[in-house]
């Protein structure tokens, strides 16, 4: 890529070196946008994903017009100002968008060895489903705020590996609901999965729906809905509707849409608070029923909020402690039930 500075009055083009410095000083303004957008293009080919333009202090001109740029150009996965030793307000850092090949053998080896160190097998099926589920999510992040996860192999693990700890805990045939699902995690997995499943996917981001309900299309998925609700309101629907059996989208009784029996399981990956969860889902738990908070390696503190809770609820404890492949990451189940827990093998 070449440029010629705008102090220059030599007519050769000067070449911009790819490297991760870009300084806007010796440009001028009418070449920056062709400028930005060739040179940050060329960075991703060149595997740089993470760039520090230099365009100055000043009164903050050609800093507002750089971001602006920044935003409308695909490869931009984010930007944020410079730390102090690096520029400061005078510099950007940008991180671009890494090229992922989701239907590559080596992401399906990921998949395939991670899960078989978790005790469970895939079928080729489910990683080419797990695939397109997760180059969507790529292809949507870029527009709507869906994941902070952007690399390939944490997306595999954090995100699908993730997923399978949960399926023990899970009786055969249930309604589940995924409260605050997002990116469709951890319910479009288990749907793969376990096609006996009838799952209702909920979050308050009509945006993030609006993507669910894109998927479930996408990977022809029956007997599962997203919806633009909170849990709140779905409880509230429940109580102030008359009693009564709707089917699911695609076949199945439940969970839909003016549904109004209580869900078998209940999980959240995205419930910050074990109390916040708690207080959201007990009243939608069926008897018996199973609730599954997915958290960290540290629950010691949300458990003992929530102690008196789960005693005048006479809930039933299960941390279920375990560690996910590859990244080597400890991670928690916390399961509540209302009665004994079967765990299937």
């Amino acid at each position: 890529m070449q440029n010629r500075p705008d102090n220059s009055d030599d007519k050769e083009p000067v070449k911009v070196p790819i490297e991760d410095v870009l300084d806007l000083h010796t440009f001028a303004p009418k070449e920056i946008p062709s400028l930005l957008k060739e040179y940050l293009n060329a960075c991703q080919t060149a595997q740089i994903y993470s760039v520090r333009i230099i365009h100055g202090k000043g009164k903050g001109f050609l800093r507002n017009r750089v971001r602006g740029l920044l935003k409308n150009l695909p490869v931009v996965a984010s930007f944020s100002d410079a730390p102090p030793s690096a520029g400061a307000w005078g510099a950007t850092i940008v991180e671009l968008t890494k090229e992922i090949d989701f239907e590559s053998p080596e992401w399906a080896h990921i998949l395939d060895e991670g899960a078989k160190a978790m005790g469970v097998s895939l079928g080729r099926s489910q990683i080419a489903q797990f695939a397109i589920h997760a180059k969507e999510v790529m292809a949507w992040n870029r527009f709507v705020n869906l994941t902070a996860i952007t690399d390939p192999v944490e997306i595999a693990v954090k995100q699908f590996l993730d997923t399978l700890p949960l399926l023990p805990f899970i009786p055969p045939g249930s309604w589940l609901l995924d409260i605050g699902s997002g990116a469709g995690f951890p319910g479009i997995p288990l749907k793969i999965l376990r096609p006996d499943l009838h799952l209702l996917l909920i979050d308050a981001s009509r945006k993030k729906v609006s993507f669910e309900r894109y998927m479930i299309k996408t990977l022809g998925l029956k007997d599962i809905e997203a919806r633009h609700i909170r849990a709140e309101e779905l409880l509230t629907e429940l109580q102030t509707t008359p009693t009564q059996t709707l089917p699911l989208q695609g076949g199945g009784q439940g969970g839909g849409k003016g549904q109004l029996r209580p869900y078998d399981v209940i999980v959240s990956k995205a419930v910050s608070k074990l109390k916040g969860f708690l207080e959201q889902a007990i009243p939608l738990l069926r008897s018996p029923g199973i609730m599954i908070a997915m958290k960290g390696r540290s629950v010691e503190a949300e458990l003992e909020a929530v102690r008196s809770k789960i005693e005048a609820e006479g809930l039933t404890l299960t941390v279920r402690k375990y560690r996910l492949p590859h990244l080597d990451i400890e991670r928690s189940l916390v399961v509540l039930s209302n009665a004994p827990i079967k765990v299937l093998e």
